[in-house]
């Protein structure tokens, strides 16, 4: 249902459909992000994996939710740079800059899923880039390792 085209042809009021969205968020599912339990999550009961895949998944799941038109990439590595200074790593923004197309792609790929071409979401290269991130590893960071091939070729 396009709500917008309903309202400028005059079938639906700004009020209607007001009432519309608010009751359809109303019912969507909000477990894929949820803050407090973030807030809740013991960092220091985990190794550095355990720890850098739960940070890779928190990511995700923040870029998924996807509410801006533009920036919606920007403004999760900006927050999370925020978030992962304040529970104490001194990270700045380099990585995210110089590492944009490739942090943008791993996000694609921990949300993608094509099942009748077996492609299924994937943390490996969000995992990748933090451990470069927040261990000094030299994961090489490359755009062409996020190709999926599956989606090219012809069964």
């Amino acid at each position: 249902m396009d709500l917008s085209n309903k309202n400028i042809n005059g079938e639906l009021k700004y009020n209607e459909i007001e009432d519309l969205l608010k009751n359809y968020y109303k019912t969507q599912d909000a477990s894929d992000i949820n803050i407090q339990e973030e807030k809740d999550f013991d960092y220091s009961k985990v190794n550095n994996d355990e720890l850098i895949l739960h940070i890779a998944k928190f990511t995700s799941s923040i870029w998924q939710v996807h509410p801006f038109g533009e920036g919606n990439t920007r403004t999760t590595a900006v927050f999370i740079e925020k978030y992962l200074n304040t529970m104490g790593f001194n990270i700045n923004n380099d990585m995210f800059k110089n590492y944009s197309s490739f942090f943008r792609s791993a996000l694609v790929r921990s949300n993608y899923v094509n099942i009748p071409k077996g492609i299924y979401p994937t943390f490996d290269y969000l995992v990748m880039f933090f451990e470069n991130l927040l261990q000094n590893k030299n994961n090489k960071l490359e755009n062409k390792d996020l190709y999926i091939k599956e989606l090219f070729t012809s069964n």
